[in-house]
């Protein structure tokens, strides 16, 4: 139970103005100092699981006796670290203006940031830019190489925990698992254990950590880089150890950027950048905008997000016959994404002026908007609409363009049509006009050829071992173009309402397609 908005704090300093959120040992509250008229955020130590609190005097008491010298040490260290965190000063840090006890309880007072946290950025809009990435990062470096000259570890690093403000500048938030450690005895502070999987490495997560190591926050460091990259929580750290692999980074990203995602996420602690100034000489100088939909074409803007939908929806007769007079008389209108399509075999392409013609739908979709059906690569028949999960297989594959034995385009539709290689992707994705905004209610690009013809690529999301994930925020097409002969890697075209990138992946992902024909 949280306190109730309204209530007020410190003799009347304090206004409640609405619970935020709640951890294991604290709950978060936007609040009003008073008298400045100054919003704040409060958070206060409380362990859900071992406190209680009194409905009508708001105190708090421990629910069992044996647990009573446990939440007693926890709460005097709350109340240590907070004092500590008062003296740290650094624009990329939260700061931490008051501390008091009251209710039986201990707070502490910070600044309340106006934004959202990276974590609420990359769930909303998927994976960043490049250049938007490493600017959160070399801003949460600078203030964490901060932390570490005054000896103190933050140990708890990972989008969640990073807010970027209504200045677009990431700030470092939460040191509820931070460590202090003086030069003749080591660790000689500590409040909660940071144990974030994805996001700790190894040495955390077994509580091995008796001395000052930055290394250990880097780890962590590069983990958020790779999230901001991908969309991708990493996997944790003992499944790697294990053998299993990372999902490999956008292949646009830049050498030092890979790099830094690379070394800093070493396994072996001594391995890694052993400083943030390390880590950011490897990191090289900030990437110039990579494929940013934003930055390199007008968009008409992404209205309110679709519900996941996955109705079929027919064009409809009007805009088909206008699309046929204009064919017939050879005249060209301007409406909002209107495609003049040819025919062959049933199914309608559309002539974009570049090496192929692209279909004017996905495979298992009767209008351009449709999301379509969803195929693992390599296999032909789609996923089942009644179960949309995915049974995992590798299959090693050589090129399948063309193949009836592999290619879902040509198994289905037959005759001239074929899955799109890396390079179609690639000039689609350089050569054409991309504008994101919506469609018979479905998110996704209008994608204009160099001769003015145009089609809609939907945001139809991909399936994963559970379901279809980020439908009208995510579009996933398989090519037919491995990424080695014998791969169980293949690239595909991968875009968000900022960026659009030709992309490996792991063939078993459920993905759309968008058939070609020369």
């Amino acid at each position: 139970m949280n306190l109730p908005s309204g209530i007020l704090l410190q003799g009347g300093k304090y206004r409640i103005v609405r619970f935020i959120g709640s951890g294991g040992f604290g709950c978060t509250y936007e609040a009003e100092h008073v008298m400045l008229e100054k919003r704040v955020a409060i958070k206060e130590f409380f362990v859900k699981d071992f406190c209680n609190r009194d409905e009508t005097t708001s105190n708090i008491s421990v629910a069992a006796q044996s647990k009573k010298a446990l939440v007693e040490k926890l709460r005097s260290k709350f109340m240590d670290e907070a004092k500590s965190l008062f003296r740290l000063k650094h624009p990329g840090i939260v700061h931490v203006s008051d501390v008091f006890e009251e209710n039986g309880t201990v707070y502490y007072v910070m600044d309340y940031i106006d934004g959202r946290s990276l974590q609420d950025i990359v769930a909303s809009e998927g994976f960043l830019p490049e250049s938007r990435a490493v600017k959160y990062i070399r801003q949460v470096a600078d203030a964490l190489g901060y932390v570490h000259s005054n000896n103190r570890l933050h140990l708890d690093i990972k989008p969640g925990n990073i807010m970027v403000d209504s200045t677009d500048n990431a700030i470092l938030i939460d040191f509820g698992a931070s460590k202090q450690y003086d030069e003749e005895n080591g660790e000689n502070t500590s409040t909660l254990l940071g144990r974030t999987p994805g996001y700790a490495p190894p040495e955390q997560m077994a509580n091995n950590i008796v001395t000052f190591l930055p290394a250990t926050d880097i780890y962590s460091l590069g983990a958020t880089l790779y999230k901001l990259l991908t969309g991708l929580t990493p996997l944790d750290g003992s499944l790697r150890i294990a053998g299993e692999q990372l999902w490999p980074l956008p292949s646009e990203t830049t050498a030092h950027t890979c790099k830094a995602v690379e070394c800093s996420m070493e396994l072996n602690k001594n391995f890694r950048p052993q400083s943030v100034r390390e880590f950011l000489d490897i990191l090289g100088d900030e990437p110039e905008q990579a494929n940013s939909a934003s930055s390199l074409y007008e968009q008409s803007g992404l209205q309110d997000r679709p519900q996941d939908s996955h109705k079929v929806k027919s064009k409809t007769k009007s805009s088909r016959l206008i699309a046929a007079i204009c064919v017939i008389v050879g005249v060209a209108v301007a409406l909002p994404f209107l495609i003049v399509p040819l025919s062959n075999g049933g199914h309608e392409w559309v002539d974009l002026g570049l090496s192929v013609k692209w279909a004017t739908c996905n495979i298992g979709a009767s209008a351009s908007t449709d999301y379509g059906d969803y195929f693992v690569m390599g296999e032909t028949k789609p996923i089942s609409a009644a179960d949309r999960t995915v049974t995992v297989r590798l299959r090693y594959l050589d090129d399948i363009s063309g193949n009836t034995t592999y290619d879902a385009a040509q198994a289905n539709w037959g005759g001239h049509w074929r899955m799109p290689t890396e390079e179609e992707f690639n000039e689609l994705k350089t050569k054409c006009k991309w504008t994101w905004g919506r469609q018979d209610g479905h998110s996704g690009y209008k994608v204009t050829g160099p001769n003015g013809n145009s089609i809609f690529l939907p945001a139809a999301g991909w399936c994963d071992e559970s379901d279809i994930n980020r439908i009208g925020n995510f579009g996933a097409y398989w090519s037919s173009s491995l990424e080695d002969k014998g791969s169980s890697s293949a690239y595909g075209l991968f875009f968000t309402s900022e960026s659009v990138y030709v992309y490996l992946y792991p063939n078993y992902t459920g993905r759309t397609i968008r058939p070609v024909r020369d």
